[in-house]
């Protein structure tokens, strides 16, 4: 359990690192947009004009204690109902409209255009307080004086509007009240008001009433309507309907009475008046330059994902491992030191350099791509021109030359030669004149020539002929190999690059093991991947690639690799720190 949960961790850390390392190469590009995001709230926070608020603190309680019912059914919405209500009203454009008319503002800036309350209706804002019947009314403008005018304005207006409101709900039950002699509407209105209608004693009333009324017609359907019975029962219903009309003018009396003091208060009411703000409410100058940098940063960091989904180039072991498919056998790092005599110096140098150790992690590993035959020859080649393929080429055949072997390095190239130009030897001599007539010249170790490095000879390309690939599409090609191979103990040839021309293909019909390089952040893996596809089908195994011009970045570059966590480029680096 303990060693799955332990796995679990390492597989966490590893997708972690991978992604700081996705970030890490084009750390230039989220420090752009970090910056981009700093200066956009920092112009925000300059230019924006600043916005006060004020705002007014106010009660709205229900109605219940003041409020007059002129229904006997139905109940109160529920408190939500209620609050949403009055928050509605206070937005609704009758208000605005007044608040609009009394402070005339559309004589300002600000609601000078366009419908005066509907800018209004922008610029305000209801915070209710939680859990509380308290609300604050907010105002945004430009002007702090201003916003405190339009906040105090806009709250008195909506108290002095429930107000008239609570007293125009109850002006028919209050006439009708008054009235000495009312109508049957009126009347007819003051015996449905609740207090009537849920009185006990009328309820009891009318319900004897009711018991009459059916006894009454009982006997009137069996007598006549001078029966004694019958007129018994009429005068009954006439006292009973007395009693309830008393009963009746008694709740009425009672309820204009109550009505003096009902109205008088409002169960709205303001709190705290808005004051003027010393400040202003906006910009937030702190909270934009955060924003800015948030989401700098996280759009920076969107922009680096999807560059790194769509680059296909070639940066890391793991592309070339994944993309193209093949083992990986080590970095050729930039070459940064200067003036260097040759191009392969740093290898016969004293000291430690990390081009020199990484030329020889290549070395070994090409060990182990040959352990089923360690004298076959190589083809160095690449997809394209100027990936970095000669470079490998002489500085690898020095590092095996270095191992007291017998090397031979050819310039397969005859075409772009240049090995003769590094090792600064003749071009007369070379592999194009293998095929000429004149037997001395025509001589295989005619044409090889030693180098400065022991054990290192190199063929040149020779001078150029007018039909490089019919020459190698010959048998005499295939006698020179075999010849080399028996002569010396490693074979190198520097092969032009694969898609221009098939030259590395008339190659590969004799030498069928190659090593392909690719120019670190350059190489198209799509490009890459087919110029392998070339070789492949033409019978060549590829043993693995190489990733020239790499250029390590500090600490993190060599971070999987141990030894060069915090490995200089050169000893100069080194003495100049």
């Amino acid at each position: 359990m303990n060693s799955e949960f332990s796995n679990t961790n390492q597989e966490q850390e590893i997708d972690f690192s991978f992604y700081f390392s996705v970030i890490l190469k084009r750390i230039w590009i989220l420090a752009g947009f970090i910056l981009a995001g700093f200066f956009a709230a920092l112009a925000v926070n300059i230019f924006m004009q600043p916005v006060y608020k004020a705002s007014v603190s106010m009660m709205i309680d229900r109605e219940e204690a003041g409020k007059i019912e002129t229904s006997s059914f139905g109940s109160w919405a529920s408190d939500e109902d209620y609050y949403r209500t009055q928050y509605k009203l206070l937005e609704s454009r009758s208000l605005l409209e007044k608040v609009c008319n009394i402070m005339n503002l559309s004589r300002y800036p600000e609601f000078s255009s366009g419908t005066a309350w509907l800018k209004l209706k922008d610029h305000i804002k209801i915070v209710p307080v939680t859990r509380s019947r308290l609300v604050n009314l907010e105002v945004e403008v430009y002007d702090p004086k201003l916003a405190a005018d339009i906040a105090n304005t806009w709250a008195k207006t909506f108290v002095e509007d429930n107000l008239t409101n609570r007293i125009s709900i109850a002006k028919d039950v209050i006439a009708a009240l008054e009235a000495t002699e009312r109508s049957e509407k009126q009347q007819e209105l003051l015996n449905s008001m609740p207090q009537v209608v849920n009185s006990d004693f009328i309820k009891n009333l009318k319900k004897q009433e009711i018991d009459l009324y059916a006894q009454y017609m009982n006997l009137s359907s069996k007598y006549t309507i001078n029966h004694p019975s019958v007129i018994s029962v009429q005068n009954q219903l006439k006292a009973l309907k007395e009693k309830i009309d008393i009963e009746t003018r008694r709740l009425v009396q009672s309820i204009k009475i109550e009505l003096s003091g009902q109205f008088s208060g409002n169960n709205i009411r303001i709190i705290d008046n808005a004051i003027v703000p010393k400040f202003p409410f906006k910009p937030r100058k702190l909270i934009n330059m955060l924003i800015g940098l948030v989401a700098g940063m996280i759009l920076g960091i969107l922009v680096i994902f999807v560059l790194e989904f769509l680059d296909k180039s070639i940066k890391s072991s793991e592309d070339l491992q994944e993309k193209l498919k093949i083992p990986f056998l080590g970095f050729v790092p930039v070459n940064k030191m200067k003036d260097l005599k040759s191009e392969y110096e740093i290898m016969i140098k004293e000291g430690n350099f990390l081009l020199a150790e990484q030329i020889r992690n290549i070395r070994t590993m090409l060990g182990f791509a040959l352990s089923d035959d360690r004298n076959a020859p190589i083809l160095i080649a690449s997809s394209f021109q100027s990936e970095g393929k000669t470079h490998l080429s002489v500085n690898l055949a020095v590092a095996l030359a270095q191992t007291d072997k017998k090397v031979l390095l050819i310039d397969g190239d005859l075409r772009r030669s240049r090995l003769h130009k590094i090792f600064k030897v003749s071009n007369e001599k070379g592999l194009s004149n293998i095929w000429k007539n004149d037997e001395k010249i025509s001589k295989f170790e005619y044409n090889v020539q030693k180098t400065k490095v022991s054990n290192l000879s190199v063929m040149t390309s020779g001078t150029r002929p007018p039909n490089p690939s019919e020459l190698l599409n010959t048998p005499l090609l295939e006698q020179f190999i075999k010849w080399a191979v028996k002569n010396y103990d490693v074979v190198m040839v520097d092969c032009p690059a694969v898609m221009p021309v098939s030259d590395t293909l008339l190659w590969g019909k004799y030498i069928n093991k190659a090593i392909f390089v690719v120019k670190y952040g350059d190489t198209n893996s799509n490009m890459a991947q087919a110029a392998l596809n070339k070789m492949e089908n033409a019978g060549i195994k590829i043993l693995g690639g190489v990733i020239s011009q790499y250029k390590p970045k500090g600490i993190a570059s060599y971070s999987k690799y141990g030894y060069y966590k915090n490995y200089s480029y050169y000893k100069e680096d080194e003495e100049d720190n």
